[in-house]
Formats: C-alpha cells, sequence, structure tokens
C-alpha cells in the first residue's frame, strides 16, 4: 500500500484554529472565510477554484502589520514568508482552546 500524504502541521493547526473561532461549512460561504488573531488575518478557501487569491481547498494568511508576512497553503504543504512555519503553527496553536492539543511542532 503506497504510504498516504500527511496533512501539513500548519494547516492542520490553522484548520483548528478556525474551527475554534466558529468557521463551519465554509464551503457554502460565497467566498472564503475570513479570521482574525492580533497579529494575523486569515482565509480559507472551501471551494474547488480560487477565490480572492486564496487557493482551492487553501489558506492564505497575512500579518497585519509586517512588511513581509505571508503563509498561503494547502492541506499537502505551502510556502511560509517572514516567520518561520515552527513560529507560525505556535502563534495560531497558542490561540487555540486549552482543550484542543495538537502534536508539538518540533516533534
Amino acid at each position: 500500500m503506497a504510504d498516504e500524504p500527511q496533512i501539513s502541521l500548519l494547516f492542520a493547526t490553522i484548520s483548528e484554529w478556525a474551527v475554534a473561532q466558529g468557521a463551519d461549512k465554509i464551503n457554502r460561504l460565497p467566498g472564503p472565510w475570513t479570521g482574525e488573531t492580533d497579529e494575523w488575518t486569515v482565509k480559507i478557501n472551501g471551494h474547488p477554484n480560487e477565490i480572492d487569491d486564496v487557493p482551492p481547498y487553501g489558506f492564505l494568511a497575512t500579518h497585519k502589520s509586517a512588511l513581509i508576512g505571508m503563509a498561503i497553503g494547502n492541506a499537502y504543504g505551502g510556502c511560509v514568508i517572514g516567520p518561520s512555519e515552527n513560529e507560525l503553527i505556535e502563534h495560531f496553536r497558542s490561540r487555540l482552546p486549552s482543550s484542543i492539543h495538537l502534536p508539538r511542532s518540533d516533534t
């Protein structure tokens, strides 16, 4: 049996954070779901086509004040510009309710 692709930890963390913020049935929205932390704005696209620069079934995170701060991707990978991927994972993990426990990014 071939190895199944692994869902990226960044995508999983942003998805869990979005659900904790109330994201639900985003495929039924006319465009991407949008949420914010104190530092980042996140759009998640639940549609099979690109909308507002967000890839199909993917996310786009932009930093609110840094000149360079962006992440774009989907369940299987992406690109982070500015902070490290682990820093971004920890940012969204730190904003999850304490009842949600995702694997650490350094494991």
